[in-house]
């Protein structure tokens, strides 16, 4: 099945962004035995059924490399922790160096999936349709202000250049108070200009608007809020704040785990609950054909 054609593609891209987020923040923030390994097989999962095989071989061969560095770094240099494995001369390998290094690294292959998976679906054309009237005026307004910078201080120049013969070298402050306050009253009437051109031009008409085909239901109100909502998941459940450091205890991080533990899974597992909701759907329907 082709990906803009599932049920995923159609969510709202404001929703996607906040799946995005939430699944990028979690997995990269959270360095968490269960949350690395969750968000790296289920990234994978949801990448191989919605992507290409090829597509994640290639990630693959991205991520290794970055992920034996950052493991070979930690294990040479981070000497936190309590548990030695063995030594390498003087120096010990210990053993919550090299988990934190382990799940550093499938975190960072985790987000590098996860984004990976979520571009099949936010191309240029719907972020540029999300942010439209917010890039088109914030960038109107960063080329008019960094244009402005350049005409001030070639204007100031000219106004020192044109007083230097006039003005009293006794009283510098007071000459300094003049020079900004022509330049003021020469801002106000450049940017009075300004505006009145734009104008002219049709700034301030009223933009036609666009119908957009992804209306915000209720599906998709749901997912946003859920997806905030995770958000705060690492500061709140405490099987979540956990430390690998200073010793490593595997039964402290299944110790009243079992509810951040369920909803971190329905969200990184939410692509594939919707493609075999699909998949269940189309078969129903083939049997009753």
């Amino acid at each position: 099945m082709n990906a803009n054609r599932t049920f995923f593609y159609k969510l709202h891209t404001g929703t996607l962004l906040c799946l995005m987020l939430a699944v990028s923040s979690v997995t990269a923030f959270c360095v968490h035995p269960f949350v690395s390994v969750l968000a790296c097989v289920l990234g994978t999962l949801s990448f191989l059924c919605y992507g290409k095989a090829k597509e994640w071989r290639a990630l693959c061969r991205f991520c290794l490399p970055i992920a034996v560095c950052i493991l070979l770094f930690n294990v040479l240099f981070n000497r936190n922790g309590a548990t030695v494995l063995f030594y390498i001369g003087d120096d010990p390998v210990l053993l919550e160096s090299f988990l934190f290094a382990f799940f550093s690294a499938l975190s960072f292959c985790a987000v590098t999936f996860w984004f990976s998976f979520f571009c099949l679906f936010l191309d240029a054309d719907r972020i540029f349709l999300f942010f439209g009237g917010i890039s088109k005026n914030f960038a109107l307004l960063f080329s008019l202000s960094m244009a402005l910078v350049p005409k001030t201080l070639a204007k100031y120049a000219e106004i020192k250049a044109q007083a230097k013969e006039t003005e009293d070298k006794r009283k510098k402050l007071t000459n300094l108070v003049l020079h900004l306050a022509t330049l003021l009253s020469w801002v106000l009437e450049d940017s009075f200009e300004t505006a009145v051109s734009m104008k002219a031009r049709g700034a301030l008409l009223k933009k036609k608007r666009k119908t957009n085909k992804r209306k915000f239901s209720i599906w998709n109100t749901l997912l946003s809020v859920f997806s905030l909502m995770m958000l705060l998941a690492p500061f709140v459940f405490a099987p979540l704040k956990r430390s690998i450091y200073p010793i490593f205890q595997l039964d402290a991080y299944f110790q009243n785990a079992f509810l951040p533990y369920s909803m971190l899974t329905i969200l990184y597992s939410l692509p594939l609950i919707f493609k075999g909701g699909e998949e269940l759907k189309w078969k129903s329907i083939e049997q009753k054909n």
